[in-house]
């Protein structure tokens, strides 16, 4: 691990070539673990038609080339989504995920370095 001292505290390289300021009186795991923390994590829901207050539920992170969406239905039958790409070059643009009821996984999204995933809305 490389370090160097600087004013507000230590510069530490992280695991996977990253490096980011520690505060005084901080180790570095403690640190590292606050950058992980600092991750947004988004969510959407739909709701069922049946059974009533039953919803399908996604989240997903901040990704640079793609973007990883998890998701649970609790429903009893299929729903598809809308998922709303935003793409600073090319514009923006939706993509179908259609998730059977009862089940939860992932799927992957290819968005490109200047593409950001905004939302997931009802339909495709």
């Amino acid at each position: 691990m490389v370090s160097a001292v600087v004013a507000a505290g230590a510069l530490t390289t992280l695991p996977g070539g990253t490096a980011h300021a520690v505060a005084p009186g901080m180790t570095s795991a403690q640190s590292a673990h606050s950058v992980r923390q600092a991750a947004v994590t988004h969510r959407a829901s739909i709701k069922c038609t049946s059974p009533k207050g039953a919803k399908a539920n996604y989240s997903w992170g901040d990704g640079s080339m793609t973007v990883t969406v998890y998701f649970n239905n609790h429903c009893r039958h299929r729903v598809p989504a809308k998922v709303h790409i935003k793409n600073s070059v090319g514009g923006s643009y939706t993509e179908c995920l259609v998730t059977n009821g009862g089940t939860k996984g992932r799927k992957k999204f290819h968005i490109g370095l200047a593409g950001t995933l905004t939302e997931i809305t009802k339909g495709c």
